[in-house]
């Protein structure tokens, strides 16, 4: 095993090597007195109804983007390959943007994942009581806990809603940096650590559920996601193996390898890396797949990220059975799909078929939770959407700033940081597109 990762980490290094050297050499052939402009991702500050995990995982990126910006230009990085440069990166990437992605990643999942979906089920059944966020590793533990408090209302799905509410707001950080990336095709090395922790946060709970060499316990959250969907869907068994067989579609990525190697890459040379995709007539993209854990069970993800004249897109399908219930569902999001002038205007579509989720009374008290529904209740599958637009307008033409926000309206039913009941999307935000 440890050959393979040597030899994968050479591969890795060597290709972006090359890329490096056709780099240059088109540049001096095509620009001589010309430097190609970047294209710079966006950024935005915002909020939205209950603070869900998509306004969380911008600010947060927004949060780290700047402090890149005010370390380089405290501390300008210098492009040398010297073994003392390469020192000097590694302690920048483990003391630095290591802990500050680790720190980044807990508020995500537990301010504005568990935190959300108390939040959007309401205070009269679910209600905060505080956060506990430790240091990250190597200044302390780098843990986090959510505590609250709840009523005999809150049901068995509000429940399982809440244990998942974790990993799915990591994801979701994950995937709103995959499309800054997909903005500019451009891999930063010092988010590459947040990309990896975020997009394997599932995994990593998964694997801890049983004490582990390589994974610390953390596994509560899955422990309770089984549990109370095993008491919900009484007929269907979701077992430990199960779940640890499954997450390893998220190994399934290729984005993740490319962190890996932006990493190294950077150590070497100071250097961030053009991120490789697939390329058809202009368009490009990176496919990956993942799980997810709906509130009436697991679910496989098909995702595909797209570069269209430096505009991202994405696109999902998403499949899964449990209880003799195959659920499924599919979306699109383009936020930039027209510009003119100083205004570009995007949308976001989802549709899905699912099991409905109840969050009225159940036949019985269990743990002082709802639960107990009939088979037809339980096999009931419902047809839902959610649409939005998204709308971005710039202060004038030589300012980057913008006023940013997004409206639409969605059905009952389950889609990864969105409310479970049906209502008003909305959020409004200032839009960054450089510091």
């Amino acid at each position: 095993m440890k050959k393979q990762l040597i030899l994968l980490f050479i591969f890795l290094f060597s290709s972006l090597q090359a890329e490096e050297k056709i780099e240059k050499s088109s540049e001096n052939k095509n620009s001589e007195n010309k430097k190609p402009q970047k294209i710079q991702e966006s950024y935005q500050i915002m909020g939205d109804i209950d603070f869900s995990p998509y306004s969380g995982a911008q600010n947060l990126l927004t949060v780290h983007e700047s402090l890149e910006k005010a370390f380089s230009y405290v501390i300008p990085n210098k492009q040398e390959k010297k073994a003392i440069y390469a020192i000097l990166r590694i302690l920048e990437l483990g003391f630095i943007w290591g802990p500050l992605a680790r720190a980044e990643l807990v508020v995500q999942h537990e301010v504005f994942g568990h935190g959300y979906r108390i939040r959007d089920i309401g205070s009269n059944r679910a209600k905060v009581s505080g956060y506990q966020i430790d240091m990250p590793p190597p200044y302390g533990e780098g843990g986090g806990v959510t505590r609250y408090s709840f009523s005999s209302d809150l049901t068995s799905f509000q429940d399982i809603a809440i244990s998942s509410g974790g990993v799915e707001a990591s994801a979701i950080l994950a995937n709103r940096l995959k499309m800054k990336w997909m903005e500019s095709l451009r891999l930063d090395p010092k988010k590459a650590s947040l990309y990896l922790q975020a997009h394997l946060d599932l995994v990593n709970y998964v694997l801890s559920m049983e004490d582990s060499f390589w994974f610390s316990d953390t596994g509560h959250d899955i422990k309770s996601y089984i549990f109370w969907l095993n008491n919900t869907y009484f007929e269907d068994e979701l077992t430990s193996s199960d779940l640890k067989d499954a997450a390893i579609v998220n190994l399934l990525d290729p984005m993740m390898y490319y962190s890996i190697g932006s990493y190294f890459y950077y150590i070497f040379t100071g250097k961030d890396i053009k991120v490789p995709m697939i390329d058809i007539k202009g368009v490009k993209f990176l496919p990956n797949f993942r799980l997810g854990l709906a509130p009436y069970g697991p679910e496989y993800f098909l995702e595909n990220f797209l570069s269209y004249k430096n505009r991202a897109i994405y696109s999902y399908l998403r499949v899964g059975n449990h209880n003799n219930n195959t659920f499924w569902g599919v979306g699109i999001e383009y936020p930039k799909l027209y510009e003119f002038n100083l205004n570009t205007i995007g949308f976001r579509f989802d549709l899905f078929h699912q099991p409905k989720i109840y969050s009225k009374e159940a036949m019985t008290i269990f743990e002082e939770i709802q639960v107990g529904y009939t088979p037809q209740e339980l096999n009931k599958m419902i047809y839902g959407i959610s649409a939005n637009i998204v709308y971005d307008r710039k202060f004038s033409k030589k300012s980057n700033i913008s006023i940013f926000t997004e409206i639409g309206y969605k059905t009952d039913g389950y889609i990864p940081g969105f409310s479970l009941e049906k209502g008003l999307i909305f959020r409004l935000g200032i839009g960054l597109c450089s510091f």
